[in-house]
């Protein structure tokens, strides 16, 4: 159990006043394990921590040897609903495995940190083992992922990425992040992708990037030719422009920064360009 405030933008966890406040810090009437120093912070963290907050009579499956093969093996012992969590380490050093994802579980990685929890693969979600329970999630969170993600051909109710840190080779063929044939929902929430020829490709319906920032893809940020839905998220840095969204996009929130090109949220070819 942390003894810091879960809400990672909390003041208090930057200066001494997190170790003073441990004995003091609240905790989750449900999942028992996130703690905050006020109810302020809870109600700030809940847009993240509502992908975590999990009945701690869930079974959960640890992961200690640091292998993609010992994550992959977890996940095969899981059942659909349970939890796999991976410890603190590096895993895979070669940049050539790749992990499945094939059943309606949470992947959980760093608990305080998610650099503390590197993986060198590509990660695969899909219904490979054969489940397709429509009325079940996959979350995959806090996680530094050295590779590409693809969510293909699944029939969840929902596909969650959150406070992933996806980082693509300069040099590599793929798109970072592909999704595609999945038809429940698809929500980007609080990540970071950089890299891939395309930093997103979409072509699902029901995606929702929030919070995300997307940079240095080869050529566009996010290429989709089917409507989705951006909120506060930052598209920059990219070879080409930010993006190509032939249905065009639905913009939600304060503020997106999102790289200039031909094409606007109502479809192709905005003026002025």
């Amino acid at each position: 159990m942390t003894s810091r405030c879960s809400y990672s933008k909390c003041s208090t966890n930057n200066n001494d006043q997190a170790s003073n406040n441990k004995t003091h810090l609240l905790g989750c009437s449900r999942c028992k394990s996130a703690r905050y120093c006020s109810t302020a912070c809870q109600k700030k963290d809940w847009v993240f921590h509502k992908f975590k907050c999990v009945s701690p009579e869930v079974t959960r499956h640890e992961v200690h040897v640091c292998s993609i093969e010992a994550i992959q093996s977890a996940i095969n012992s899981a059942s659909p609903g349970d939890i796999v969590v991976i410890k603190e380490g590096a895993y895979g050093n070669d940049g050539q495995s790749t992990l499945f994802v094939n059943k309606a579980i949470y992947l959980w990685g760093g608990e305080e940190n998610r650099d503390n929890v590197v993986l060198d693969c590509n990660l695969v979600i899909d219904e490979s083992d054969g489940d397709h329970d429509g009325s079940k999630a996959v979350v995959v969170a806090d996680l530094f992922l050295d590779g590409t993600v693809t969510i293909s051909d699944t029939s969840y109710k929902s596909v969650t990425l959150c406070n992933i840190e996806l980082k693509c080779p300069n040099n590599a063929p793929r798109d970072a992040l592909k999704i595609s044939g999945c038809k429940g929902k698809c929500l980007i929430l609080g990540c970071d992708i950089y890299g891939g020829g395309d930093g997103v490709h979409i072509a699902s319906e029901q995606v929702y990037l929030k919070r995300t920032c997307i940079q240095y893809a080869q050529n566009r940020g996010i290429f989709s030719r089917r409507i989705f839905t951006i909120e506060d998220c930052e598209v920059s840095g990219c070879g080409g422009y930010g993006i190509k969204g032939s249905a065009g996009w639905t913009e939600k929130g304060r503020h997106n920064d999102i790289q200039p090109g031909p094409w606007s949220s109502d479809g192709p070819w905005s003026s002025g360009w």
